[in-house]
């Protein structure tokens, strides 16, 4: 139950809930989803060990950092909705560590992200064909000609041509979780017919930041399988394609053309040097400049200070980490070997080594309390005991293939590198859609330290130091391009 309220959830917030439900979003009904899932999940809390995921204290810090950030504003009344416009948000994160476990669950969770976009694409098309150019899904620009041309977008959290863009790019590659090896019927109808469709809906939200992220997603993903050289030519000759098709609807795709944007940037070092620890408070960027400021590291720097980068910094950088060495073979004892250890199962380091072969056994259990002993090692001390449902595993959980789990990780990882380079271009540090790919990792990361094939995760110390050190080099990185801009231009 918990897994469906938390897709239901995700759906209202990014339709809308007066697309989803009609009259009846007078109600609140997204607060009362958010209510009963909460509710559905409690008893899966303990088992997610939810508390030991750095990023839960992440999300736990930046509440902090938004809550002083609009302390220090002076407006107290102010904290309440500061709160309600970030809670909800990193909310997404705990309901889908807790309630998501397989496979299957991330499917599920990918096909959700498909409806909403698909849903979308065919309401603004539609639109965009009849000339009704006042629909919600649609928004006038004004071209460099003196004309205007319009751009397909969503509703609530997707109301921005490149938010939708930014969502469509990084669902692309999780598309392929459906991927079946030699299936070619099943693969040409569910995986690359939607994957089109989605190409088909970044095209007509005429977003520069999402062909700029497309490539880097053909880019990272090709390379690969052909090598870096090939897929950058790849890369090189789709630009040529979406500037031949006026994909940016007749707008330069260049750091000229993107000159305000860079004087955005300015801005929010400017704001960050004014107000270093705590910012200017959670949002109000836009108050200081006639317009946002165009880069996710930028803005939530100039909001929330350097204190609120390091929280935020320090959800990215573990996450990152978890997806990358999911990708690769580890030196960790692999599940083919028949071994088990009681740290593995539980996670909790204990002062002996216990392993035992499983090959050619049929063990047998005796249950004490809670607590399962394999009848064959009479040897084994209290202290190692392994509770019998981490050992049998629960109902819901699956063991893939070390290859599969590989597979997902390296499409979750695609999937981070297309947010990640679109947010460059966008002012999007809190919104949901990153909090909910950050769980996905969590999920195929859970898969992989089950299987035995990935490390354990990062100590506290060194997750700290390279937050500090990230949030730190982010700031810098963004200060050498705006000097760089600065002497290109004369």
């Amino acid at each position: 139950m918990g897994l469906f309220l938390t897709l239901l959830y995700i759906l209202t917030a990014y339709l809308g809930p007066e697309t989803l439900w009609g009259p009846l979003y007078e109600f609140h009904i997204e607060i009362i989803l958010a209510t009963l899932a909460l509710a559905a999940s409690i008893p899966r809390i303990q088992e997610s060990k939810i508390f030991t995921i750095p990023q839960t204290f992440a999300l736990l810090g930046m509440c902090v950092a938004v809550f002083c950030s609009m302390v220090m504003t002076g407006w107290l009344g102010s904290i309440t909705p500061a709160l309600l416009g970030f809670i909800p948000n990193a909310f997404t994160f705990f309901l889908v560590v807790v309630n998501f476990r397989t496979k299957r669950h991330l499917q599920l969770l990918a096909l959700t992200f498909f409806v909403i976009s698909g849903y979308t694409i065919l309401r603004g098309y539609a639109a965009l064909r009849a000339g009704d150019y006042l629909n919600p899904y649609l928004m006038p620009q004004g071209s460099e000609d003196g004309g205007y041309f319009y751009r397909l977008r969503g509703m609530a959290f997707i109301n921005d041509p490149n938010d939708f863009a930014q969502v469509m790019v990084s669902l692309i590659p999780c598309m392929f979780f459906f991927w079946k090896k030699g299936n070619l019927p099943f693969n040409v109808l569910f995986v690359l017919a939607p994957v089109s469709w989605l190409v088909f809906g970044m095209y007509l939200t005429h977003s520069r930041g999402g062909i700029v992220a497309l490539l880097a997603v053909v880019l990272f993903a090709s390379r690969r399988k052909i090598g870096t050289i090939p897929a950058a030519i790849i890369a090189g000759g789709l630009f040529a394609i979406t500037s031949v098709l006026g994909w940016s609807g007749g707008r330069d795709v260049s750091m000229e053309a993107g000159a305000g944007r860079m004087e955005a940037w300015a801005v929010g070092i400017d704001l960050l040097k004014s107000h270093p620890i705590f910012g200017v408070g959670f949002s109000r960027f836009s108050e200081y400049f006639y317009i946002t400021a165009h880069n996710t590291v930028v803005v939530c720097a100039a909001e929330l200070g350097m204190f609120g980068l390091f929280w935020w910094v320090m959800f990215i950088l573990p996450t990152i980490r978890d997806a990358m060495v999911c990708t690769v073979e580890q030196n960790t004892e692999p599940v083919e070997d028949d071994t088990f250890s009681y740290e593995r199962a539980t996670g909790v380091r204990r002062n002996f080594q216990a392993p035992m072969k499983w090959q050619g056994m049929q063990p047998a259990f005796a249950e004490k309390g809670s607590t399962a002993v394999l009848m064959e090692d009479s040897s084994l001390s209290d202290e190692a005991k392994i509770p019998l449902h981490l050992l049998m595993g629960s109902g819901e959980q699956e063991s893939l293939p070390k290859e599969e789990i590989h597979r997902l990780a390296r499409l979750m990882l695609v999937s981070i590198v297309g947010y990640f380079v679109a947010g460059w271009f966008l002012s999007r540090a809190y919104i949901m859609t990153l909090f909910i790919y950050g769980a996905m990792v969590q999920v195929i990361y859970a898969m992989a330290l089950s299987a035995g094939i990935a490390p354990p995760r990062m100590r506290a110390f060194k997750v700290v130091q390279y937050s500090a050190l990230g949030s730190v080099g982010l700031i810098l990185l963004v200060y050498l391009m705006l000097r760089f801009q600065h002497l290109t231009a004369h």
